[in-house]
């Protein structure tokens, strides 16, 4: 009888944890580098307060219910509040509607260098959903500033100068 040589099919254990190790190493390095870059750090936080902005006023539309959205004087983020006073849920995470640069490891260094919300820096949305005032919001990281100006009568937010495409679809 002739012996059929044995062939090998598949990766053996070794095989798959090098090519694990290999991967993991190059995500370590490569993931907080792209980060770091401040024009990626601040487009994406523009375009999270952007959808957060937009979440709120769909949230006060769809519960009928007034909301405010509070910038914190100390620049480090902002949350939103219901009619009483308590901070709300973010419908699109289930979690208190609240953001604290300096507790997220993505957007640390981020500041709100100004929100100017008809004179203060409380947004304010009626039952409708609809803002009771225009909005102009400066973020600001490693220097670069990125400038978010949300529209009283449609509600609409535009981030000057975006570099990622953002537009606002209104809903």
């Amino acid at each position: 009888m002739v012996s059929v040589p044995h062939r090998r099919r598949g990766f053996t254990l070794f095989e798959l944890l090098i090519t694990l190790v290999v991967i993991s190493t190059t995500a370590a390095v490569v993931i907080p580098a792209f980060f770091a870059s401040p024009e990626i750090t601040l487009e994406n936080a523009s375009v999270l307060l952007a959808h957060d902005l937009r979440a709120a006023q769909n949230r006060s539309a769809y519960l009928a219910e007034p909301s405010r959205f509070e910038f914190f004087s100390d620049g480090d983020g902002y949350r939103v509040v219901g009619p009483r006073g308590q901070v709300v849920e973010n419908p699109t995470t289930g979690l208190p509607f609240v953001r604290r640069y300096s507790e997220d490891a993505v957007f640390r260094g981020v500041r709100i260098l100004e929100a100017n919300c008809g004179g203060d820096s409380i947004l304010e949305y009626n039952a409708g959903g609809q803002a009771l005032e225009s909005a102009r919001i400066v973020l600001a990281f490693r220097g670069e500033t990125r400038t978010l100006e949300l529209g009283r009568t449609n509600g609409r937010v535009r981030i000057l100068g975006t570099t990622s495409g953002f537009v606002d679809r209104g809903y």
